[in-house]
Formats: C-alpha cells, sequence, structure tokens
C-alpha cells in the first residue's frame, strides 16, 4: 500500500474516471463511521432505537443530500447507492418493469458496458440510441426517424462514459413525448454540473439524474440519485432501500466534506477543467495529434480522444507515457476505427490548480515522447517538475505516512 501511494503520487493522472481526494474528505474513513450503521429513525425524524446513538450521522446525510441538491438544481436527492453502477441498478429497475423498451447508447458508440448486461437481466428490451459521430453526441434525426409511429419507449438512459458534449435534451424530450422517462447518468460530468459547466440536465428536460461521485466530482467513491419529481423521488428511494443494505457513513461523510469544498471552489474549478481540457486539444493539434472533436472546439467537458493510430498502437502509446508520468486510458474510441485510442481527463489536474502553462506543457511531453520518439524516462522529469510544483506537502502529508506506516508496522 505505501509503495502504490508513493509511485501513484510521482504520476500525474489523465484518466477521466479519476480525481483527486483531499485529507479532509479521507479522514471521515478513519473514523468510527467507517465501522457503524446509520439508519434514520421513522419518518427520518427522532431516534431509531433498533440502531440508537447514529443521529449526527443522519443529520450529516440530510445535509449533505440538502446541499448537493441545490448544486445539481435538484429538491430530493438519495445518497443511498455505493457506485455509479448501483445508482444504475437502481434506476433501471425503479424507472421501468420488465417488457419495457429502453434505449441507451450502445457500447460501441461510448454507452457504459454494464448498462446493457442490468437491464437485461431485469427484463428490460434495451435499444440502440443513435450516434452521430460527426459531432460526436445524439443523433436526434435519426432517432425521430426510428420512432415513427411506434409507441415510444418507457425509459431513455443516458448512460454516455464517453462524452465530449453535452446532449440536447430539449430536442430528445420532443422526439420521445412527455411520457418517456429520460434519466441521466452524469457520473462523469457531476462536478461540471454542480460547477455550473457543461450542462443543467434536470432544468433543460431529464426527469431525474444519476451516478459517480468520483470523476468530475472529487468526492469519494460513491453514487447518488436526484430528481424534482416526489413520485419518481419515491420509486428510487424504494428500490434503492432493497438494493443497498447500507450506504457507509464514512462514504457520506467524505463525500460531505467534497460538497463543502465544491460550494468553495467548484465554479471556478469546473470552468478550470473544461479550458484545460480546450487548450490541450488545441495544443496536442497544433503538435501534429488527431484529436476527436476538433470542429467542434474539442470538448465542452474534460475528455478529450486522441486518435493516436496514425503514430502508433494506442497501449504502446499508453506504455511510453506511463513510464514518462502520465497515466492516461488506451480505450476504444466512438469515432475512431482504430481498436483503441486515447481517452484523456483534466479534472483531477484542474483540482490540484493546474492551468494554462501546465496543459502546454502535457502536451510537450506528448510530444516528445510518442511524437519525436524522445527517451520517456528522461522526460519523466518534466512531469515530475509539474507535479512537484502542486505536490500536498507539510500536515497533511504527514497524516497519510503515518497511517500507511502504522498499517504496514513499519517504524517511523
Amino acid at each position: 500500500m505505501a509503495s502504490h501511494h508513493e509511485a501513484s503520487r510521482d504520476r500525474l493522472h489523465l484518466v477521466p474516471s479519476e480525481n483527486g481526494l483531499s485529507l479532509a474528505a479521507r479522514l471521515p474513513h478513519l473514523t468510527e463511521a467507517a465501522v457503524r450503521y446509520a439508519f434514520p429513525g421513522p419518518d427520518d425524524g427522532g431516534e431509531n432505537w433498533a440502531w440508537p446513538g447514529r443521529q449526527d450521522l443522519v443529520a450529516v446525510e440530510q445535509d449533505t443530500a440538502m446541499r448537493l441538491g441545490t448544486q445539481l438544481g435538484a429538491q430530493y436527492v438519495n445518497l443511498k447507492p455505493v457506485s455509479g453502477v448501483s445508482a444504475l441498478t437502481v434506476a433501471l429497475s425503479a424507472l421501468a418493469v420488465p417488457g419495457d423498451a429502453v434505449f441507451n447508447w450502445a457500447e460501441r458508440d461510448g454507452g457504459h458496458g454494464s448498462t446493457r448486461f442490468i437491464g437485461a437481466r431485469l427484463g428490460l428490451a434495451m435499444k440502440d440510441l443513435p450516434f452521430d459521430p460527426a459531432a460526436c453526441t445524439l443523433d436526434l434525426s435519426r432517432l425521430t426517424e426510428a420512432l415513427g409511429d411506434e409507441p415510444r419507449p418507457a425509459l431513455v438512459y443516458l448512460d454516455a462514459f464517453m462524452c465530449l458534449f453535452p446532449i440536447d435534451l430539449g430536442g430528445l424530450r420532443e422526439a420521445v413525448g412527455p411520457e418517456t422517462l429520460i434519466h441521466y447518468d452524469a457520473s462523469h460530468t457531476l462536478g461540471l454540473i454542480a460547477g455550473g459547466q457543461f450542462q443543467d440536465p434536470l432544468a433543460e428536460g431529464a426527469d431525474s439524474i444519476g451516478g459517480s461521485t468520483h470523476k468530475t466530482y472529487p468526492g469519494p467513491h460513491k453514487g447518488v440519485l436526484a430528481t424534482n419529481r416526489p413520485d419518481l423521488a419515491a420509486r428510487l428511494d424504494e428500490h434503492a432501500s432493497h438494493f443497498v443494505s447500507h450506504h457507509h457513513p464514512a462514504d457520506v461523510a467524505s463525500l460531505a466534506v467534497a460538497v463543502a469544498e465544491m460550494d468553495e471552489r467548484g465554479r471556478a474549478y469546473a470552468l478550470r477543467t473544461v479550458a484545460n481540457a480546450r487548450r490541450l486539444g488545441a495544443a496536442l493539434a497544433e503538435r501534429g495529434f488527431t484529436v476527436c472533436g476538433a470542429e467542434r472546439g474539442f470538448t465542452d467537458c474534460h475528455q478529450l480522444w486522441v486518435d493516436i493510430a496514425p503514430l502508433m498502437d494506442a497501449e504502446a502509446a499508453s506504455r511510453l507515457l506511463f513510464e514518462a508520468g502520465l497515466v492516461v486510458n488506451a480505450i476504444p474510441i466512438p469515432t475512431v476505427a482504430a481498436p483503441a485510442g486515447l481517452r484523456l481527463g483534466m479534472q483531477e489536474m484542474s483540482w490540484a490548480g493546474m492551468g494554462e502553462a501546465e496543459t502546454d506543457e502535457i502536451a510537450e511531453v506528448f510530444a516528445a515522447v510518442l511524437r519525436d520518439k524522445q527517451d520517456p524516462a528522461a522526460i519523466g522529469k518534466r512531469t515530475r517538475a509539474l507535479i512537484e510544483a502542486h505536490r500536498s506537502t507539510g500536515a497533511a502529508e504527514q497524516v497519510l505516512r503515518v497511517g500507511l506506516a502504522a498499517a504496514s508496522g513499519d517504524v517511523l
């Protein structure tokens, strides 16, 4: 564990599905909250004498839900899901019944790999949303044509874990009509939505929103569901209560810290994340790389997609960058013909406070290692210099070192 910690902190992580977690947000996992159950009393009021002495933990959860709801524009927030896939499972179960037609992204078009499996196991008739490779988003004209005079689906589940640009939710609502439920899985963009960037799903036409809290949202590995409809809130809560026996007070307390941090700096962080992503897209394109979405400014969120096939295999590129201290995804890309491209995320470096200069230096490292074939180990010194300039030091790092030493039995 200690060796992983030390090695990981010497790398710059550009994986879109990860983020940093402050020391304050890590501390709840060292407290009694990590080993206790916490259930509210009847009607969420008064002591629960089956599980007494937990009211302070319940209060933390209620306050966190309220504050996160304010960030997301949601009146009802459910913190029972323990992960993004947990939230996905609850949403599919609560919002559709066996036999219902449910549209979602095909995995080849950036849909989450678990959605079809879970939907099929729940007895749902899963169908493809049409994808427009030129626009890198939903093809509304093809969807309208495909629906024709057929009955509208019960649910549209927007589960893009590969995303660059917002979805036209108003156009989608017009296409499917008022009765179809639209659930927006914001696992990747939750922090940008909370920070006032990308889009505002509940205001634009989605009935509910959900996802994980550790990608662009800089919180623990946990899940959330939210809506402004009391009927849907009741359904989501009923199903969440059966799919999740207990939702871990330490994770809730950790999320509470992240919510407070986002209240303080979320808007500036979200704005910087998108600006850094667009700047890196332009900088890589200037250096000869094929960056997807160039006609639309490369991205409107934290993700960038790079077609690295003209230079080399994506996995080879990922290995070289790793040797240079940069961690990226080699993964299938919807608009790339090769088996895989590079998927980059700018949220973690942005949360750490990096900006234009650091983004330009990252582009230089890419060019030196992948284009100019320079020794990645030597180029790694430049990556480490970026990390050192923004490294967490002082009391916070000392607490982590003491904890790691105690866990491994080392003598300080």
